[in-house]
């Protein structure tokens, strides 16, 4: 009936909702038809995003839903904050939202084990475009493999399974050079592995080699990140990171190692997120050496597929709780997403794989399987800055420590998520 559209963004995004032009830019181009698409069928509005920072898209839909104003019809939150506002009772459970299948392949497959006493606050969806952005992965320097004796087809690696943290650390350990024989470890070198040890990052290996931090049964906290393989990966990882001779590491919050050396062809393998290939101050698409997709390692052969998860930073989609008619939102969630599926990813992927007008067509098809292998769950999206995610680098910084690091601070994350699963229980 006319009615109109509203949506909230982070402003960080590269591609927003639904872009007010045309600009002859692929992507823009692809997400504006989706909107107009979706206007023609619903008989809707969609009206120009508002974008915001993420403290001020929490603060604005806490207050519109306490003070019973409709403000927006979908907000994309950042993850870990708006896990930490759906304890305040402000979000709706999509459970109770008609038209939306989570068993599409547009929706990230493990959403089931996000949810709490059976109430599932947010979700995601190929719609949110910064939650395929902010996907990690591995690239590699394919120029600079080839000119190491023995080195391995990683794309047939991938194929057949071999593709581990242990040979992530095998392939790395002895390539460092002192190209400019300064006798100093600087950015003019070649390093093996380079990446910052953040809480995301680390939990991505973490996730990608198949281990967990912790999940909730019958209501209670299971703890899964003293189990022996959560151990033993993030053993894997204190090496890669901490004591491995050919990783260089970067503390600052943008990233260095990405944004200015792997471009540079310093870097043999570097942890990047999807939206890397395109950023403008990166310059990968520029970069004088060829480069090649590696989903992150699996923790052993044995271990049947590859994961990855979503960087903490990333818009999840949320409903606020007063809204008046989800079956709306639930119409124009599904539709919309559907055609991100189908039309705006596939795009995306070929422009980012795209290197100096050639395409890396192994390259395409291992993204979107990195793509389909994105999990989710409770302890990664409740983690609100306060649980394992975030104290997962001090934890690998010393390997022999890890497990009493790990005991030093379980009486605090046993608080914690017990009150997390006590808060959202109380919102049945």
């Amino acid at each position: 009936e006319g009615r109109e559209f509203r949506t909230v963004e982070q402003t960080s995004v590269m591609y927003g909702f639904a872009p007010e032009e045309q600009n002859g830019d692929i992507i823009n181009d692809a997400v504006y038809e989706r909107a107009r698409k979706a206007e023609e069928r619903f008989n809707i509005t969609i009206t120009p995003t508002v974008y915001e920072d993420y403290g001020t898209i929490s603060s604005v839909v806490k207050q519109s839903v306490m003070s019973g104003d409709q403000v927006y019809d979908l907000v994309f939150g950042q993850m870990y904050q708006s896990g930490s506002d759906a304890q305040s009772g402000v979000f709706a459970d999509w459970n109770d939202i008609p038209y939306v299948d989570f068993s599409k392949p547009w929706y990230v497959k493990s959403l089931n084990d996000a949810m709490v006493g059976g109430k599932l606050y947010m979700v995601e969806s190929e719609l949110s475009i910064s939650y395929f952005q902010q996907t990690w992965m591995i690239l590699y320097n394919k120029t600079k493999a080839e000119e190491i004796s023995g080195f391995p087809d990683l794309y047939k690696a991938v194929e057949d399974g071999t593709w581990t943290l242990d040979e992530l650390n095998r392939l790395t350990s002895d390539v460092y050079r002192d190209t400019n024989g300064d006798t100093k470890r600087d950015d003019e070198d070649f390093y093996g592995f380079a990446g910052t040890p953040g809480g995301c990052l680390v939990a991505a290996f973490l996730y990608g080699a198949d281990g967990r931090l912790a999940t909730v049964e019958n209501g209670e906290v299971e703890q899964l990140i003293t189990s022996e393989r959560t151990i033993d990966v993030l053993e894997k990882l204190s090496k890669l990171f901490c004591s491995n001779e050919g990783t260089i590491t970067k503390s600052d919050a943008l990233s260095k190692t990405r944004r200015e050396l792997f471009p540079k062809g310093v870097v043999l393998f570097e942890a990047m997120q999807v939206n890397d290939l395109l950023r403008e101050d990166f310059g990968l698409r520029n970069m004088s050496d060829e480069f090649g997709v590696l989903p992150l390692p699996k923790y052993d052969e044995k271990q049947e597929e590859y994961y990855t998860v979503v960087d903490g930073g990333a818009s999840v989609m949320v409903v606020p709780a007063n809204h008046d008619n989800t079956g709306m939102v639930g119409a124009v969630v599904e539709a919309m997403s559907a055609m991100s599926y189908t039309d705006v990813i596939p795009k995306y992927i070929g422009m980012a794989v795209e290197q100096k007008g050639t395409r890396d067509e192994e390259s395409i098809k291992i993204m979107r399987e990195i793509l389909d292998s994105r999990v989710i769950d409770f302890a990664y999206l409740y983690d609100g800055f306060k649980g394992w995610v975030m104290s997962l680098p001090a934890i690998i910084k010393n390997e022999t420590a890890i497990t009493s690091t790990i005991g030093s601070k379980m009486n605090a994350m046993d608080s914690y998520y017990n009150s997390v699963i006590e808060v959202l229980r109380s919102e049945e």
